[in-house]
């Protein structure tokens, strides 16, 4: 799920989130985790931080703490077959050894 979503799921107003820039660079955001926010629908420490973009509030840092992440997690943008394709394929063009497992087919690559 994208954190818009996540953000829905968990029941947080974007209203009460902090502005955050619109694309927000590593460092940036990797600075807001360190701080340990509070989680911003629970208010646990947060372990993660992201940039939601709300139409009438802009964007806005939405801070999540470990359980509140685990119960929003994100989702890949491809299908997992298809990621794994093109992560063999970037491991193969980069020569390097790449063992993937899987629930249905177990380890790979051995």
């Amino acid at each position: 799920m994208n954190r818009e979503g996540a953000a829905r799921k968990l029941g947080v107003e974007p209203a009460s989130l902090s502005p955050a820039p619109a694309a927000p660079r590593f460092a940036q955001t990797w600075a807001r985790m360190l701080q340990e926010p509070p989680c911003s629908a629970c208010g646990r420490p947060s372990r993660t931080s992201g940039v939601i973009h709300d139409p009438d509030h802009g964007s806005r840092w939405l801070d999540r703490c470990r359980e509140c992440f685990l119960a929003t997690p994100p989702t890949l943008d491809v299908p997992p077959g298809r990621f794994l394709e093109e992560l063999r394929e970037v491991a193969a063009d980069a020569r390097l050894r790449l063992r993937t497992y899987t629930d249905e087919a177990g380890w790979e690559g051995e």
